[in-house]
């Protein structure tokens, strides 16, 4: 939740540049199927009834790839909308290669965890009596570099541990939010300076 704070700021700072939120619906985005899927299939991963259950537990790790892999296809759907998505799409492949090198789980460094969220979340991990696409990091992790190492810590015993992968996400996405939210304002802007162009000549 905490990596949501910069895409609302960058919608922020483009409603105060003249934009306005309602024109994020004007964005021409694609797969928006494909991408609720995803976010429904880990929604009920985290039920409680079936976060504790065998099945879940023991096939989780190949659920949650397959989940990725539907959002991933839906991230693709959008690489017309440039440079930003393309950035989006570039850390959610690096948060999927890791995941898919380490069984489906996220590695996490213990000691951020226990920095972040307290001694008792790692034991949590490390019980695996629920569900959780994280898992602790040991000697045999794979790419722990691009793994959940980057502790941010809130006042109040609030934050969480990302990835470099988590961060390239939210940057694409920050910037895809503010480009769609400044939309035709950008156009206004862009026309006005045409038109002064043209009297010029």
């Amino acid at each position: 939740m905490l990596l949501l704070l910069p895409i609302a700021l960058a919608i922020a700072a483009a409603w105060l540049r003249g934009g306005s939120p309602r024109n994020l619906a004007d964005l021409p985005l694609r797969g928006r199927h494909w991408l609720v899927a995803s976010l429904a299939i880990q929604v009920l991963l985290y039920l409680p009834p079936l976060r504790t259950s065998l099945p879940v537990l023991h096939w989780s790790g190949a659920i949650y790839i397959a989940a990725l892999t539907v959002a991933l296809i839906g991230a693709l759907c959008n690489w017309h909308l440039g440079t930003a998505a393309r950035i989006a799409i570039l850390g959610l492949a690096l948060n999927m290669t890791v995941i898919v090198c380490n069984g489906g789980h996220m590695p996490v460094s213990a000691t951020a965890m226990r920095h972040v969220q307290g001694a008792a979340k790692v034991r949590e991990i490390a019980a695996h009596r629920l569900y959780s696409n994280t898992s602790l990091a040991t000697g045999t992790s794979q790419l722990v570099g691009l793994s959940d190492v980057i502790s941010i810590r809130l006042p109040g015993n609030y934050g969480n541990v990302y990835s470099i992968g988590d961060l390239v996400l939210v940057a694409g996405v920050a910037a895809l939010a503010y480009r769609g939210t400044r939309g035709r304002a950008r156009e206004r802007s862009s026309a006005r300076t045409w038109r002064t162009v043209a009297w010029s000549r």
